[in-house]
């Protein structure tokens, strides 16, 4: 009996100890953790006490207190080599702060990313509503691997300004891959963000941005959308403009060199907002301003635009090409950026020559003014058969000049009426006699103008060429011709151009139509006059086809006067004239 009192006191006991704990005892004191820092000269450290366990009711009602940062210490710049490029990123804000291009003589490479004054946000940059993202200022932890010698880059960032995590992948040959790939995740507070690129491209002189060559540095931001490419340029943005809805992809370019971002899976709104150079005392760009409406002081300055490709959500991903426009390299990409290299409607012209003059180029002699030259002594030969016939066809023409003279003096008097008005038979009897003359002889007077109309299209497949294609950019030849896609400086290889075609004219057979004749006459005034404004290489090109035509033109006329070409021999010329 004893017994069972005293298990059941230790019961009771142990119960009352139970309840006591549960119910009525103060709970233990919260853990302190203290922050994780990650980055340069700061290992991850953590302390904690022993973990204490929580009241489910209190659970819900206890803001969370606890956070990961991850965060460098110091600005670092992560540098990469792929093919002819050369990348260089900076860890705040995790942005592109340059972009080389190798040039394939050993030149000055090109600069892609515009200059800016700091504070101003990179490519790659993020930007909200026309403001800057506090993670522009964030230092990300790099994270840098590389497999097949292609590069990976991590940047991550969590802490008071937000949470972000920026993937690039760039591959081994850059040039011919497409450039890199992006995955942005971020976690920003504050308004919706978008992907920033440009201003601009490149950093061209404030003389070249205003001089008269400007039209031929074509600048635009550009976008493919509905299966059209549209462009914007800067010139005509006064205000922040929204791009193509669902823009396959949008650009920054110029007549020689592109930046484009190709976004994949869902694609946001493109916004481009105009900025304005600022230039030094010097005349280089500095860095820009967003173009506020109203704004006087900004009236005289050169504009550019800004694109900013909106994310749909937290993540953004896609392709970025940063390069020259390369036209293989660009169609490689298979989302028809090749369409801003604008070869137009001579371009099944145009790319023949293109690969023909690099042709000629890697394998006869590395340099495309003499390319050119080569070029053109090949397409002559190819047209030879036209020309020839064109040249017999004007010496049996000049031949018939006498004949035709008399048939048209006959008619001159009966042209007209006695009140002036014209006779229509009467010139009908006339053209039948003069048709009638030609059929006699074998004599076609249309097949003269055939070569000319095979080869105006070769002229502007070639002025398309040497206008469009970037092999032709800062690519000398001799002496003062310094850029074969310029026009010459000091305007020498014009005026030798127009002197050569009034020579090769005065060489060829007058027309005995008097219109005609001032036609022909005065076009190598205006042909020289349109050439000061053209790019030298197409200057040059047009030089080689008027020397190889007076050559040409020369041989046929000592075979003429040798009677080779239906004309009478010299000697027997001079006896008949002399009876």
């Amino acid at each position: 009996m004893d017994n069972r009192r005293l298990l059941l006191a230790a019961l009771l006991s142990l119960g009352v100890l139970l309840l006591w704990s549960t119910f009525i005892a103060p709970p233990p004191p919260p853990v302190e953790r203290t922050p994780v820092v990650v980055g340069e000269g700061a290992p991850a450290t953590q302390t904690e006490t022993a973990p204490a366990p929580v009241r489910p009711a209190e659970t819900a009602s206890e803001p969370a207190s606890v956070f990961e940062r991850v965060e460098a210490s110091l600005e670092e710049r992560v540098v990469i080599e792929s093919g002819n490029a050369r990348l260089e990123f900076t860890n705040r804000g995790a942005q592109l702060l340059s972009f080389e291009l190798a040039r394939p003589d050993g030149a000055e490479p090109v600069e892609l990313v515009r200059r800016r004054d700091p504070g101003q946000p990179y490519p790659f940059g993020l930007l909200g509503p026309q403001r800057a993202s506090p993670l522009n200022e964030a230092l990300f932890v790099v994270e840098r691997s590389r497999e097949n010698g292609d590069e990976r880059v991590v940047f991550r960032y969590s802490g008071d300004r937000g949470s972000a995590t920026k993937t690039f992948h760039i591959p081994a040959v850059n040039a011919q891959s497409g450039g890199l790939t992006f995955l942005y995740e971020v976690e920003s507070p504050g308004d919706a963000w978008g992907l920033v690129l440009g201003p601009g491209i490149r950093n061209p002189t404030v003389e070249e941005l205003e001089s008269r060559l400007s039209s031929q540095q074509r600048r635009a931001a550009t976008w493919f959308a509905g299966g059209d490419m549209d462009s914007l340029e800067p010139r005509r943005a006064e205000d922040p403009q929204q791009l193509g809805e669902g823009a396959r992809w949008v650009a920054l370019e110029d007549r020689y060199f592109i930046t484009a971002v190709i976004p994949s899976g869902a694609r946001g709104a493109v916004q481009a907002l105009p900025v304005a150079n600022l230039d030094e005392s010097d005349g280089s760009l500095r860095g820009f301003t967003l173009l506020e409406a109203g704004d006087v002081t900004t009236e005289d300055l050169t504009r550019d635009l800004m694109l900013v490709l909106e994310a749909s959500g937290g993540q953004l991903a896609g392709r970025a090409y940063f390069g020259d426009k390369q036209y293989d390299a660009l169609a490689a990409m298979r989302v028809r950026l090749e369409k801003t290299v604008r070869y137009g409607f001579f371009g099944v012209i145009s790319r023949p020559l293109q690969f023909g003059l690099r042709w000629i180029y890697d394998n006869i002699v590395a340099n495309y003014g003499w390319s050119i030259v080569l070029m053109t002594v090949l397409i002559r030969l190819v047209l030879f058969p036209l020309t020839h016939k064109s040249q017999v066809s004007m010496q049996r023409i000049q031949k018939l000049n006498p004949r035709m003279e008399a048939i048209r003096a006959k008619y001159r008097p009966k042209l007209k009426d006695g009140k002036g008005r014209p006779r229509m038979d009467q010139q009908r009897k006339m053209n039948e006699e003069i048709q009638a003359l030609f059929r006699e002889e074998g004599v076609n007077p249309a097949s003269g103008c055939l070569p000319i109309l095979f080869q105006m299209p070769v002229f502007f497949g070639f002025f398309r060429l040497l206008s469009e294609a970037v092999e032709l950019w800062d690519a000398a030849w001799l002496g003062w011709i310094g850029n074969l896609a310029l026009p010459d400086p000091i305007y020498v290889l014009p005026l030798v151009m127009g002197a050569s075609q009034f020579l090769q004219q005065r060489m060829l057979p007058p027309p005995a139509n008097r219109t005609q004749k001032l036609i022909i006459n005065t076009m190598p005034i205006w042909f020289t006059i349109f050439s000061f404004s053209f790019p030298s290489g197409l200057v040059l090109y047009w030089l080689t086809n008027n020397i190889l035509g007076i050559v040409q033109t020369g041989v046929y006329n000592q075979l003429k006067k040798r009677g080779y070409l239906g004309g009478e021999p010299a000697v027997q010329a001079t006896e008949t004239k002399k009876k």
